[in-house]
């Protein structure tokens, strides 16, 4: 077997973590090289000592075989995991047109959609879909945690499972990575990109909790739930006739006290944050499409102006 270069870009929570699975169990594996993209203070550490991951009171250590400060930097790899802000994606797309090329596959697994269609338009290389499903965080330089152990990598194509498919899906089984590869993609994609669009937006619009949302602005987040379901109705993708049923239990049965990514970072005033991935996007595609998409507009132009200028 030729030796297989798997390079892991954007080391946060979710790179960090599926990174370090990979950098641990392939550590001894002459077969298999895992590569990390990791700057500052962070890359520092991970070059120094490893990067630790911890899993529900479990704590291991991944040693990658090299870790680069640009993508630039990567050698020809076999699969990239591409894990960064979606922010950050036109930026990651001109440094992958220098390494990338028709043998390479790149698996994106950020927030949203869009990410997708812009990798397979512009780069000449593999791209599947991809979406992940977990919560854990860039603890500290070096360390990762994702205290409840949860999580799961579904991806694929609805063209059909490849050879190269089943290559990548026995490797992150093999290390500790629930996997799950299908044709039925976008179908799983658009459905978790409902619930946290819609979730995102109503979150960082109210200020509130899941939990005071679903409670005190019900109409609200299903009407976003809705539009969202629309969207991607008129884009072609098969969803189930009760989506918007399923997304709405899964969004109450989220714990009460909980908040988005996004609705933490307009706490933070952050100058960038997810809006144009969780709404912006929608709406884009919306009018196109001519589905109404009014209550993800009426909340988007309100987020737009209080980004980075947010009171609480």
């Amino acid at each position: 077997m030729n030796k297989v270069n798997i390079g892991v870009i954007g080391l946060g929570g979710v790179g960090g973590f599926y990174g370090g699975l990979l950098a641990h169990h392939f550590a001894q594996d002459a077969q298999i090289d895992i590569h990390f993209v990791a700057r500052g203070e962070h890359g520092k550490q991970i070059k120094m000592h490893g990067l630790t991951v911890l899993s529900k009171g479990n704590a291991i250590i991944g040693k990658p075989t090299q870790v680069v400060e640009h993508v630039k930097e990567l050698e020809a790899m076999d699969f990239i995991l591409l894990c960064t802000k979606e922010y950050d994606l036109d930026k990651v797309i001109d440094d992958l047109k220098a390494i990338v090329s028709k043998n390479t596959v790149i698996l994106p697994l950020l927030n949203g959609v869009e990410a997708f269609e812009k990798l397979d338009c512009l780069l000449d290389a593999e791209v599947w879909q991809g979406c992940t499903y977990m919560v854990s965080r860039l603890k500290e330089a070096g360390v990762i945690d994702n205290p409840s152990g949860r999580q799961k990598i579904v991806f694929g194509r609805t063209e059909g499972i490849t050879p190269q498919m089943l290559q990548l899906d026995e490797l992150l089984k093999a290390a500790g990575i629930s996997s799950i590869c299908t044709q039925d993609i976008a179908r799983e994609v658009w459905e978790k990109y409902i619930l946290v669009s819609s979730s995102a937006v109503a979150t960082a619009f109210y200020n509130c909790s899941f939990g005071v949302v679903m409670r005190d602005h019900p109409a609200t987040i299903q009407a976003l739930v809705t539009e969202a379901s629309q969207v991607a109705q008129a884009k072609g993708v098969n969803l189930t006739e009760d989506v918007v049923e399923v997304v709405m239990q899964r969004l109450a049965a989220i714990p009460f006290a909980s908040t988005t990514s996004m609705h933490s970072d307009f706490l933070s005033n952050k100058p960038q944050t997810e809006l144009e991935v969780m709404a912006g996007y929608l709406i884009r595609e919306g009018l196109r499409l001519q589905t109404d998409v009014q209550t993800y507009q009426k909340l988007y132009d309100v987020l737009k102006v209080k980004q980075g200028h947010y009171t609480v």
